[in-house]
């Protein structure tokens, strides 16, 4: 049902490549982060995955958006797609053949997620999943509790006149973050690359809280604000010329081992994640129910660990879809 290939991974039944940055056939398009989208000229993907691809350079010249659960023809298949809640328009694709029920999740996150419809895992027989988190140390603490903390950072921040300072990627948790300190009635000032993707989610209709208010940055006018900006950034003018500043990394990595020291710029770093944890990625094996699994984006540990359990399961490790955890910091750095 799956053929591992130099160009990544591919399933015959729909000829369709996942999440393939040079393939010599149409792609399946998870979501819009750098690292997925493909330079083929036919993409299967989500209306709002297209759109924000579009804004990043990508323009393929056959595209197919279905809406979700919406059946698509393909050669020997029928394909649809789930939410994945990852970003928005990120997508799970399903793919149903003779051979049986194969899903690929791409990225994903099981707790909610402003801007995406819940996550539902499909009865499958074969289940591709990331496995960014697949270690047990990465269990995250709720998210109520992760956003109190991120609340008080700000508050104490400004009680000190300092200028809190907010790190996250730009697109999907840069627009979560800024959804959540809204919430809280707090002014923000966006780094021009979080702007450009939340102008992006709102011409495709997503709303924001309007207990707060955002803007753009400009230099030197931050007054009473939060500074939400990216995670590369804080090393830049626009946070270190700041004379009084505390900075809040949002990462999944903050439960790495070595996270103190690779962060120790950062006055906190916080678990917030785009992705499923630990115990999300078991939840989803178990409600799939599917008798085979395969995990890229991530280490050999969680196949380690589903296989003690007596599942079927196996890393792939030697393609374009695998992931590490260096790269990953290396992306979140």
């Amino acid at each position: 049902m799956i053929e591992v290939r130099p160009e990544g991974l591919y399933v015959p039944a729909a000829d369709l490549w996942l999440d393939a940055r040079e393939a010599p056939g149409p792609v399946f398009v998870s979501h819009a982060h750098g690292d997925h989208l493909t330079r083929s000229p036919a993409v299967l993907c989500t209306a709002e995955t297209a759109a924000i691809a579009a804004r990043r350079g990508q323009t393929p010249t056959t595209l197919i958006t279905p809406a979700w659960d919406e059946p698509v023809s393909r050669h020997d298949a029928v394909v649809h797609l789930r939410p994945a809640g990852h970003t928005l328009g990120s997508a799970m694709l399903v793919v149903s053949s003779r051979e049986g029920t194969l899903c690929y999740t791409g990225d994903f996150k099981r707790r909610p997620n402003p801007f995406s419809p819940p996550v539902r895992v499909p009865a499958c027989d074969v289940l591709i999943t990331e496995c960014t988190f697949g270690d047990p140390r990465y269990r995250f603490p709720p998210d109520d509790l992760i956003v109190a903390a991120l609340l008080a950072f700000v508050r104490d921040a400004l009680a000190e006149d300092a200028v809190p300072v907010v790190c996250a990627y730009p697109f999907g948790k840069g627009q979560e973050a800024l959804w959540h300190l809204l919430s809280a009635g707090l002014d923000v000032v966006l780094h021009g690359a979080i702007a450009e993707l939340t102008d992006a989610h709102l011409a495709l209709g997503a709303t924001l809280p309007s207990t707060g208010r955002w803007r753009r940055y400009v230099r030197g006018a931050l007054e009473t604000a939060v500074l939400l900006t990216t995670p590369g950034s804080r090393k830049s003018p626009m946070v270190t010329a700041l004379p009084r500043r505390r900075v809040c990394l949002l990462t999944g990595w903050a439960l790495h081992p070595g996270a103190a020291n690779i962060y120790r710029d950062c006055d906190l770093v916080l678990p917030l994640s785009d992705h499923a944890d630990f115990d999300g990625l078991l939840e989803t094996v178990r409600e799939s129910g599917a008798r085979t699994i395969y995990t890229v984006h991530g280490t050999p540990t969680f196949a380690a660990h589903l296989r003690a359990m007596g599942i079927h399961a196996t890393h792939l490790a030697a393609h374009p879809q695998t992931r590490t955890d260096a790269v990953q910091l290396a992306l979140e750095l």
